[in-house]
């Protein structure tokens, strides 16, 4: 079983991996300006709704392996674009897919244990790099573009916070059986310091882009990095300060492919890694327009997978 600060580490990391790669755009798009009051509104609903899950003990196999499929493939799908888009620009998204997938096999025949020291010794570098961007995007800051508020109708309100409580709570899913002893209070440091974390970058994005810039480009989380200038002491700042995000999708991910493995025979594992390598050259890499639209819809489909596994069959608690 993992300790507090190895689930806490996992969790904060699994918060962050759905909004990479057109989550943040596609959120932006939706809220407007009113982006941070339904971000917070939705992190709140998904500590509600992770407190449901805590009091239900644990969730099915069938729930598991759902929610670590379909999280998979969008920060598959991500980690392709992004590299493919900034970083290995000459490289085929083909063979970045298969190197990523090489290294989460690896993961996949460990134990959980050596997955969540990952997570540990990764969290604080990955925090530091956080506090570090922040500190140098605070000065590029324009409060004047998180005006005017209240520019969206009731429905676009409603879709955002959905769609932050679905894309941050969904894969914390993945950690409920493992809680072991661990109290509420324990289990929901992670989520809500992964959640807050997000909401920061939200901000930098609106107010050093404005919404309607943010809604149009790719991935506003990587250029916000750009616009970082350390006095020219060092160049190309952002792809260093994206290791950030790489952290997240490679402790998320091998917390994924964990879930598929332990939850599905050789044959069903296998069949589904080459499906998911097969399925996301041909309908989504290289075509944004349909990662735009799959990542729509994946929050509506990671909220209505959240009331599926919470109304699965309680476990019974044993009175001692």
């Amino acid at each position: 079983m993992i300790n507090k600060k190895q689930y806490i580490s996992l969790s904060f990391f699994l918060t962050r991996i759905v909004f990479l790669g057109g989550g943040f755009s596609l959120l932006i798009g939706t809220s407007k300006n009113n982006l941070l009051i339904t971000s917070f509104l939705g992190m709140l609903l998904g500590y509600f709704l992770l407190y449901l899950f805590y009091r239900k003990g644990s969730i099915s196999k069938k729930s598991i392996l759902l929610i670590a499929i379909a999280n998979l493939i969008m920060v598959t799908i991500s980690t392709t674009t992004l590299t493919s888009t900034y970083l290995l620009q000459k490289s085929s998204t083909m063979f970045i897919m298969i190197a990523f997938m090489v290294t989460l096999l690896y993961a996949a025949f460990k134990e959980v244990k050596v997955i969540a020291r990952v997570g540990e010794i990764v969290f604080p570098i990955s925090f530091f790099i956080t506090v570090l961007a922040t500190i140098a995007l605070i000065y590029l800051v324009k409060l004047d573009n998180l005006f005017p508020l209240f520019n969206t109708n009731f429905l676009q309100f409603v879709e955002g916070i959905i769609a932050f409580a679905g894309a941050s709570l969904v894969p914390n899913l993945l950690l409920i059986n493992y809680k072991g002893d661990l109290t509420f209070k324990d289990i929901g440091k992670g989520y809500l310091l992964g959640s807050f974390t997000v909401i920061l970058i939200m901000f930098f994005i609106l107010t050093i882009y404005g919404y309607e810039f943010a809604s149009m480009v790719r991935f506003p989380e990587y250029l916000i990095l750009k616009k970082i200038d350390f006095s020219s002491f060092v160049t190309n700042v952002e792809n260093i300060l994206v290791m950030e995000w790489i952290a997240d999708i490679v402790v998320g991910s091998f917390v994924c492919i964990k879930a598929i493995k332990d939850n599905t025979n050789k044959y069903w594992f296998a069949l589904i890694i080459i499906t998911l390598i097969i399925g996301i050259e041909l309908f989504f890499n290289k075509r944004y327009e349909n990662i735009l639209l799959i990542k729509k819809y994946f929050s509506y489909f990671n909220f209505t997978l959240l009331f599926f596994a919470l109304l699965g069959k309680w476990q019974k608690k044993k009175r001692h």
